[in-house]
């Protein structure tokens, strides 16, 4: 008779209580599991964020310092070397000479142009021992930051051949060149923002000098 009993209630299956508390505890469970998802797909998205900026600054960091290590004369808004009088020996490269106060102080850098553009000239060898001077202007078009200027061969040798409005890099929000009284070197404020939103990364500065042997320190 006992058996019969103990086997009439195991077959009654959970009771109202015990499936109240498993639900409970199920709840729980799966909420603790949640939650821990949630904090980890933030902690991906922000490393992902983080690693997306820091690459984008680095491709254009490391393009800047190259092509402006190229260049003799920097300069925001006109082509640098071209609003004076070039009188042999002297070259495009040079700046105007000292002022009275004793300092290089040339003009045509000292009083920037509004336009937020950075304009770079670099001198090439070319045949017969002269120089070419090429002109390179970066500036930002919406959200791009786009080049004009002479491309960059297989060989990583700059070409003959021009281009326009090529694109550098996207979702850029901010590109502010201040460039020094005697054009020879640039500091950039540049302000990236997060694919696929409107987050705004606060902006980096860079500081970049010129190097090409023509210009003047």
């Amino acid at each position: 008779m006992r058996s019969f009993l103990r086997y009439n209630r195991i077959n009654q299956g959970f009771t109202l209580v015990e499936l109240l508390i498993g639900g409970v505890v199920s709840a729980v469970v799966l909420g603790s599991v949640a939650v821990l998802a949630v904090h980890q797909i933030r902690i991906a998205d922000r490393v992902y964020e983080s690693t997306t900026i820091d690459r984008n600054f680095k491709r254009l960091s490391d393009l800047l310092k190259i092509e402006v290590g190229e260049a003799c004369l920097l300069r925001r808004g006109v082509d640098p070397g071209t609003s004076r009088t070039i009188t042999p020996p002297d070259t495009r490269c040079k700046p105007a000479p000292p002022s009275a106060l004793g300092q290089r102080n040339n003009a045509e850098c000292a009083t920037p142009s509004a336009t937020a553009d950075l304009r770079l000239l670099i001198p090439v060898a070319a045949a017969n021992n002269t120089i070419q001077y090429n002109v390179i202007r970066y500036y930002l078009s919406g959200t791009e930051l786009l080049r004009d200027g002479p491309q960059v061969g297989t060989d990583g040798l700059l070409t003959t051949t021009a281009a326009t409005g090529s694109r550098v890099l996207s979702n850029v929000s901010t590109f502010t060149p201040t460039v020094s009284a005697d054009c020879t070197w640039v500091s950039l404020d540049v302000g990236l923002t997060l694919p696929g939103t409107a987050t705004v990364v606060p902006p980096r500065t860079l500081t970049l000098y010129s190097g090409a042997s023509e210009s003047v320190n």
